[in-house]
């Protein structure tokens, strides 16, 4: 039978697949949904640690980030990286968790990654919503400009995931391998990031390899936002935006082409 691709349908379907993705998260743990938060709290502590006491990074006396506290800075950009590897990871698996319902019921499948970054992208962007909330009680507020700034670049992380997710839950179907590469990418994508680190600190003749890194733009902006409160660059907002267009139309089409062959291969 032919895909069914009816954008009504899909979006009746969204809200409780999301909604099912984050009760099946964590069903059967003692802790619960506690784990959501639980984990990348011990992550913090520990990167916190490890780069702050052990390696001692410290900012430029002279730079913007001078009197930054180093978990601050590390928090402004984390938070958003937890975002994005989980709900790619989970969005790639998605269809493969499915594959009894997508071997069976004829019903827009593309719904099962959106559902699983979406949930995963909610638990890990409302953290950091609270970061930004305990941030600014501290700080003695947050200008409105970035407060805007990071929902705009929430929604085009959000997109570039989505985009991704697609991509890769349809190829994961007929590549198993898929799931495997992508947690050592993700792995590199992290570390050449400046989440760990400012940018000012990687020497110069790594500064290109840097800006190579997908996630590099998405880092720097945010530091921006969070620690100065300014808009980034409109060159780009608008790189950004064609990622975004660029992931979700790579994503939608790869979709299509490849799941009418899904109920045969899973």
């Amino acid at each position: 039978m032919k895909p069914i691709y009816r954008l009504p349908g899909a979006l009746r379907l969204f809200p409780p697949f999301v909604g099912r993705e984050l009760r099946e998260q964590y069903a059967g743990s003692v802790l619960g949904v506690l784990w959501s938060v639980l984990q990348p709290v011990l992550l913090i502590l520990l990167y916190w640690w490890v780069f702050a006491t052990v390696m001692q990074i410290r900012f430029p006396a002279n730079s913007a980030l001078a009197d930054t506290p180093f978990i601050v800075f590390l928090l402004s950009t984390l938070l958003p990286w937890f975002a994005f590897q989980d709900s790619l990871s989970r969005a790639t698996g998605a269809i493969l968790n499915r594959r009894d319902m997508v071997r069976k019921v004829h019903f827009p499948a593309q719904v099962f990654p959106l559902a699983a970054a979406a949930a995963a992208f909610m638990v890990h962007s409302g953290c950091y919503l609270l970061f930004l909330v305990a941030f600014a009680l501290w700080h003695g507020g947050l200008p409105v400009s970035a407060w805007g700034a990071v929902i705009v670049l929430l929604g085009f992380q959000f997109a570039v995931t989505a985009g991704l997710g697609l991509l890769l839950a349809s190829f994961t179907v007929y590549l198993r391998d898929i799931q495997q590469v992508l947690s050592l990418l993700l792995a590199v994508i992290f570390y050449t990031a400046p989440i760990l680190y400012p940018l000012s600190q990687v020497p110069a003749e790594f500064h290109s390899l840097i800006h190579f890194n997908p996630f590099t733009i998405f880092a720097e902006a945010y530091h921006g936002a969070v620690l100065a409160g300014v808009w980034p660059e409109p060159a780009v907002l608008a790189g950004l935006m064609l990622f975004a267009i660029g992931s979700l139309v790579a994503g939608v089409y790869a979709f299509r082409r490849l799941e009418p062959g899904f109920a045969d291969v899973l």
